[in-house]
């Protein structure tokens, strides 16, 4: 019998741009339980919503972050979200631009086409602890203005199947915009970093 797995919310890539320029991520919740995946397929209790997804591929990369924060609303899809650059998209944007990274860099423009914003579902409290650290640490090293974190992120890509509204048994799926239906990950592991050593890597 399948039961209520965690929280989530959907954000957009400009938040973590505005993340990278300033902005502090909140404190983090580590109270999370394990997840339930069941006949290839994982299921999500979230507010008035019972959301389904399909288990696709394994996935391990390596990203730049620009921000990040664990998601906490009662009727959420995902626990935490997180924004990065992937590192083979990153070292060309490096190679010619060396402070990408900065807001007032000519190559930020091409980091801000980079960016990839995650739904993220943690795959237990450990993993939830770790993205928290990493962000934390981000941030800190923003505000000494010190090199930046990447992570290295293990897991399996998700695709929403349903999004059914409990009470009515209607699945409204196609009626969420698309930000709100795709880039899910089933993270179950977390590395942080040092993206400098990756960039020239």
């Amino acid at each position: 019998m399948r039961k209520p797995l965690i929280y989530v919310v959907t954000i957009i890539a400009a938040m973590a741009i505005a993340a990278s320029c300033g902005q502090d991520s909140t404190t983090i919740d580590e109270d999370n339980e394990p997840y339930v995946e069941e006949d290839n397929e994982l299921y999500v209790e979230a507010g008035d919503f019972d959301v389904y997804f399909k288990l696709l591929e394994p996935f391990s990369e390596t990203y730049m972050l620009f921000g990040g924060d664990p998601v906490t609303h009662k009727g959420a899809f995902n626990n935490f979200w997180l924004a990065g650059i992937s590192m083979e998209d990153a070292r060309p944007i490096y190679a010619k631009y060396p402070d990408f990274y900065r807001c007032a860099s000519p190559g930020a423009a091409r980091a801000k086409k980079a960016l990839k914003t995650m739904n993220i579902i943690t795959a237990d409290s450990y993993v939830l602890a770790a993205l928290n650290e990493a962000v934390a640490e981000l941030n800190n090293r923003i505000g000494r203005g010190g090199d930046r974190v990447a992570v290295r992120l293990e897991g399996v890509t998700l695709e929403m199947t349903a999004a059914i509204v409990r009470q009515a048994g209607e699945d409204i799926m196609d009626q969420l915009p698309k930000q709100a239906r795709s880039n899910y990950f089933l993270v179950e592991s977390v590395e942080m970093v040092e993206a400098q050593a990756e960039l020239e890597g």
